[in-house]
């Protein structure tokens, strides 16, 4: 009889626990009815969690298990990942057989708003069994995702996903995403007889780091981006080392090819697909250094994306013949101007669109406060003195400025006899944040959206509309 009560006390201890444990603790687990369990992952979840994913991101029923997305899945439970560790992703399973039923996990990301950084989550494959969809387990899932979030300090999460989906869990989309470009391989000029290539492609090595690192930068700068992607070196070596990174076998990581000239002086870069699973070659970055022409680069570099695509992998038996070369830079780039007068660019996708959540809204504001104060500064309201209350009718913010110093930000509910100067249905005012939207353009699709007077003049000086590239770190 004792040792039945010793079991239950201390079965009571660990429910009290696990009630009163934070849900970002790697430790957390929850039952959620129906014997499934919520908790974090750990090393050993590499299998079923790869089986899991293998099943789920398949694009048709009849296909065999998703391979290449295993590896990812080990790469990230394997504690050498620089963006993950082992306790990364939130799962939901089968107390009974131990199955994973659905699942999502959160990549580190660091973004930079002009010259602020921006610690980011990511959440990723968020996936769930058909025959457990509906159950409302993602939602739970994303309460872990967003509690880890805030442990790591990530002002903002982002995500790259289907259509709706993640508004339900409070994302606005808020950040360009795609734009993309194609070449069809019919349409590349062939070189003149007895001409010799001026330009090669050949794989990255560790020994090109620096290099590669610095055409990354220069890409953005070219690309007069607001928001970019961080990639510092910890990646590229995750990317570039044989024994200590990657698996090349991962379908979602880049390879890196340098442009190389004649006399064997790396050039610029091209950050290509691993593995290709449909038609196209994708190419997610190209950059050149400072001096070097990228008209007279890019003849060179479509020979030599036709012939990296003939030594890719491919995703699955049935992946029919290359047919383009698809240059996924977003809406903006400066090889689509270099390749305009040489060969036929055709708009595959109009740019669609990150998902964004800030679930501190006032503590964002404040880290970018520098960047609003220079804007004011450059703007015909330099030296602003005031306050910009926004209403987002189910709360708001409120900053005041003086002399053109933000010097005060707060979360904020426009009171029964008080006034706004501005207002934005909840979560829109995230895309003029990130600059997507100009006002004017979230005025004249949305007819809650509104400003007064000089508030309209200063909104669109500390938000104006500006072009972004982020790139997806995994």
């Amino acid at each position: 009889m004792a040792s039945s009560v010793d079991a239950a006390e201390q079965k009571d201890k660990q429910t009290n626990e696990t009630a009163t444990m934070e849900m970002s603790d790697p430790a957390y687990r929850r039952e959620l009815g129906d014997g499934l369990v919520l908790r974090w992952s750990t090393t050993t979840d590499a299998e079923r969690l790869g089986r899991f994913y293998s099943i789920v991101f398949r694009d048709r029923p009849e296909w065999p298990p998703n391979q290449p997305i295993t590896y990812w899945v080990q790469d990230m439970l394997s504690g050498r990942h620089p963006l993950i560790d082992e306790h990364g992703f939130a799962l939901v399973e089968n107390a009974a057989t131990g199955e994973v039923v659905a699942a999502t996990c959160l990549i580190n990301q660091t973004w930079e708003y002009e010259d602020i950084a921006l610690p980011v989550g990511r959440p990723e494959i968020v996936g769930s069994l058909i025959e457990y969809r509906r159950r409302g387990l993602v939602r739970e899932i994303f309460k872990l995702i967003h509690a880890r979030s805030a442990a790591l300090g990530h002002l903002a999460q982002g995500i790259t996903g289907i259509a709706y989906y993640y508004r339900q869990f409070g994302y606005e989309y808020a950040l360009e995403l795609g734009g993309d470009r194609a070449v069809a391989l019919s349409d590349i000029p062939a070189l003149a007889a007895e001409q010799e290539e001026p330009y090669t492609l050949r794989d990255a090595t560790l020994d090109d780091l620096p290099t590669l690192m610095t055409l990354y930068e220069h890409e953005r700068e070219r690309a007069n981006a607001m928001v970019w992607a961080r990639m510092d070196e910890p990646i590229w070596r995750w990317v570039l080392d044989p024994e200590q990174g990657m698996n090349p076998a991962a379908g979602e990581y880049f390879h890196a090819l340098m442009i190389v000239d004649r006399a064997g002086k790396s050039v610029g870069y091209i950050l290509a697909a691993h593995i290709r699973w449909g038609a196209n070659i994708p190419v997610w970055s190209c950059s050149v250094l400072p001096g070097v022409s990228l008209v007279d680069v890019a003849p060179s570099l479509l020979h030599g994306l036709r012939a990296y695509g003939e030594r890719m992998v491919i995703g699955y038996a049935a992946v029919p013949p290359i047919a383009r070369i698809r240059f996924e830079l977003g809406s903006q780039h400066p090889l689509y101007d270099a390749l305009e007068h040489l060969v036929r660019l055709s708009l595959i996708e109009p740019p669609y669109a990150w998902y964004v959540r800030v679930p501190d809204l006032p503590a964002f504001i404040r880290t970018i406060a520098p960047v609003l104060e220079r804007r004011l500064a450059n703007s015909v309201m330099a030296g602003h003195t005031g306050e910009l209350a926004l209403d987002f009718y189910r709360g708001g913010l409120r900053m005041v400025f003086e002399q053109g110093k933000l010097v005060f930000v707060e979360d904020w509910r426009i009171p029964v006899w008080g006034k706004a100067q501005a207002g934005f249905p909840p979560l829109v005012f995230l895309q003029m944040l990130f600059g997507r939207r100009s006002l004017s353009e979230l005025q004249y699709i949305l007819p809650d959206v509104w400003a007064d007077g000089a508030s309209e003049t200063l909104l669109g000086i500390l938000f104006p509309k500006r072009h972004s590239v982020v790139k997806p770190m995994e």
